[in-house]
């Protein structure tokens, strides 16, 4: 069996619901002209902001996504909002309101389709209480974990605030999965070519991993599970540097912090990378039992071939193969 930890849906009966307006003007979809947009729409100090995200029909036709993943390989996916979804720059009401009615949705799915889907959850972390609720009532209704993004409207996952979340998934045994949104600089020196995504993503994600590592949260929570997309974005690549400037510098320990180096194998990998010796490097260096296979599925900037032909995968055991592919997916989520 294939498992795939790193699918992104936006659940059907959600669209419905946004399609009939049940969020007002804060949630709408929009026509475009080759697909359409989910538009949110949100007031900060008298300013009203707004944010349009493609929805490509992928990213909701159940169908056309089953037909896919049989072409793909893939047995089952373990499914998460797209990443647009999370909502952290709403009103923190509603997106606990969202929130609840996106986890419905998702549990809806995997009941209609038990041997294709499992799900994590959406929770509303710009309320830190409101989303460890969210998480327990969730986990209990199956969900297998929660996605959040790598900040929160621009507040880095180190903060205080977030312990309440980081105990509760420490106290249900659910992994944590981090997904680059709302990355810095897209509006200034990443604005053209696509380097919001190219460069923005993996590095909002490493950004994400060096505050946790930094700011103490794997201190106060040592069983604390995260899974970090885009094989951990450059963390791989620029570890040392970490390592060296520990050694050099005061910043690094104001929290207490251990070497970084005693942290890396804290964080599960995918397998987003694009690259065979890219690849290659990342499973010797971190080890072929802390990656797991990945698509992004159904974004162009994922992984949409066939599952056993990822650059690079060719090059391992066969039993490295499975364990990527399977085996520590089925072990992190417990399927």
């Amino acid at each position: 069996m294939i498992i795939d930890p790193h699918a992104h849906i936006a659940p059907p009966s959600f669209i419905e619901d946004v399609r009939k307006g049940s969020f007002g003007d804060s949630v709408i979809i929009e026509p475009g002209e080759d697909w359409e947009f989910l538009t949110t729409k949100n007031t900060v100090l008298g300013q009203e902001r707004i944010h349009k995200n493609p929805l490509p029909k992928t990213t909701y036709d159940v169908d056309l996504r089953l037909s896919d993943m049989k072409n793909m390989g893939v047995d089952m996916q373990v499914l998460s909002v797209v990443p647009p979804m999370t909502f952290y720059a709403l009103d923190a009401g509603l997106n606990k309101e969202i929130s609840s009615s996106l986890n419905d949705a998702l549990t809806e799915l995997t009941k209609t389709y038990p041997e294709q889907f499992h799900c994590m959850a959406q929770i509303p972390l710009q309320d830190p209480d409101a989303a460890a609720s969210e998480l327990d009532r969730a986990v209990k209704n199956g969900h297998k974990g929660c996605q959040i993004a790598s900040n929160v409207a621009g507040t880095n996952l180190d903060d205080s605030s977030l312990d309440v979340v980081w105990a509760k998934a420490c106290e249900l045994d659910v992994p944590v999965f981090i997904h680059p949104s709302d990355v810095m600089g897209v509006n200034d020196r990443l604005k053209d070519y696509y380097l919001r995504n190219f460069i923005g993503n993996p590095l909002d994600t490493t950004i994400s991993m060096a505050c946790l590592i930094f700011g103490g949260v794997f201190d106060r929570f040592p069983n604390i599970k995260f899974l970090v997309s885009h094989t951990g974005g450059f963390t791989p690549w620029i570890r040392g540097r970490w390592e060296h400037g520990y050694g050099e510098r005061r910043e690094p320990k104001v929290n207490g912090a251990k070497n970084p180096e005693q942290y890396i194998d804290n964080f599960y990998y995918d397998t987003i990378i694009h690259n065979a010796d890219s690849f290659e490097f990342a499973v010797n260096t971190l080890g072929s039992e802390r990656i797991l296979y990945g698509t992004d599925y159904p974004f162009d900037m994922g992984y949409l071939g066939a599952a056993k032909d990822i650059p690079g995968l060719s090059r391992l055991s066969d039993a490295d193969q499975d364990k990527i592919l399977s085996g520590n997916v089925k072990e992190l989520y417990k399927i």
